[in-house]
């Protein structure tokens, strides 16, 4: 059930605007993570070719989230909301664009890495990151949007979801560093050794910041629904 503060403060143009340009942003960052998942599965199967035009792709996605950070950041100086209210916004935004910074962070690696000749064991832990990250951001673009349709319990079911995923890739995480250790995997370049170690870092940070990005969202929806 909306609360009534939430539902007043939405009827404002303004303030509402700020909110859709949070979910706007959180939508284009969703894209970078999605183009994250294609590169992998695309380096690990027969398209490996493919992978420097779906680089481009997330590239570009990557410079569009910067560029709605920025709109953002400009909307809150014009609005007429509290300082506070203004920093939770500000924080968030600022949240959400590192899981396109780290998710693209880990673009760049698949992009001069191969990974069609890894153990299929690799491989898969590899795109099973890349699926819950993607999950991880799914459903913080889907909280967001929920307060704009004033579903606030949805927000915070959703809110909960991002958190067991990240959980799942920290997880998955662990298990994929392990399994580097395996004596089956001596033999492995370690210039090899060490990419992979970044990719399997870059994926988690990126549910990380996903988690951290709820967190703030809490705070906001917090204050948005606190009784006047």
């Amino acid at each position: 059930m909306a609360s009534k503060e939430l539902e007043k403060w939405l009827k404002d143009r303004r303030k509402r605007k700020s909110m859709e340009l949070i979910v706007e942003h959180a939508d284009k960052v969703l894209q970078v993570v999605d183009e994250l998942l294609n590169m992998a599965r695309a380096s690990i199967g027969p398209e490996a070719q493919s992978v420097g035009k779906i680089y481009e792709r997330q590239d570009q996605m990557e410079k569009d989230a910067d560029f709605l950070r920025r709109r953002l950041m400009q909307e809150m100086a014009r609005s007429e909301l509290s300082p506070d209210m203004k920093k939770y916004f500000m924080e968030l935004s600022r949240e959400v664009d590192m899981v396109a910074d780290y998710a693209h962070g880990a673009g760049r690696v698949l992009f001069f890495l191969p990974l069609s000749n890894l153990n299929p064991e690799i491989k898969n832990k590899i795109e099973q990151m890349c699926v819950k990250t993607r999950d991880c951001a799914l459903c913080l673009r889907d909280a967001l949007s929920a307060i704009l349709s004033l579903e606030n319990k949805r927000a915070v079911e959703l809110s909960d979801k991002v958190e067991e995923y990240e959980r799942e890739v920290d997880i998955l995480y662990m298990e994929a560093r392990k399994l580097l250790l395996d004596e089956k995997y001596s033999s492995l370049d370690p210039r090899m050794v060490v990419f992979l170690s970044e990719l399997f870092e870059a994926i988690e940070e990126t549910s990380d910041r996903c988690e951290d990005s709820v967190d703030h969202f809490r705070i906001l929806l917090a204050e948005l629904t606190k009784p006047r």
